[in-house]
């Protein structure tokens, strides 16, 4: 896949998921409860790591940027949730901050793995 056609498909992909993070956590959800499994923290952990994957995978040179949004995503979720009827809880913002590292570094090996690195410098 071309750069040319890596980007729009990296960005748009990270939007999406963005999206689909956004309502997941500002809507009423219903989590099995276990005494456990954190699945709400690996939920937050898995949806970031998920929403930072395309741009690892096919534009890394947007990472910064994605990594910062991500970061400010996280964040912003949190401060928004009560009034939404949901709770706060800082330990879902760190659950994020992780889930966007493993994303990155699962990206990134693949990325090398599998040659797709950019090709281009523009």
């Amino acid at each position: 896949m071309s750069l040319i056609r890596r980007k729009p498909f990296a960005l748009g992909g990270t939007v999406v998921l963005a999206m689909l993070i956004v309502w997941g956590t500002l809507t009423p959800q219903v989590l099995p409860r276990t005494n456990s499994l954190p699945i709400d923290k690996l939920l937050h952990a898995g949806s970031f790591a998920l929403y930072v994957l395309p741009s690892a995978l096919f534009y890394p040179r947007a990472l910064w940027a994605v990594l910062a949004c991500g970061v400010l995503l996280g964040g912003g979720i949190e401060l928004v949730q009560p009034l939404v009827g949901r709770s706060r809880d800082m330990v879902d913002f760190l659950a994020d901050i992780i889930g966007l590292a493993i994303g990155l570094g699962i990206g990134r090996v693949c990325a090398r793995v599998f040659g797709l690195r950019s090709r281009s410098t523009s």
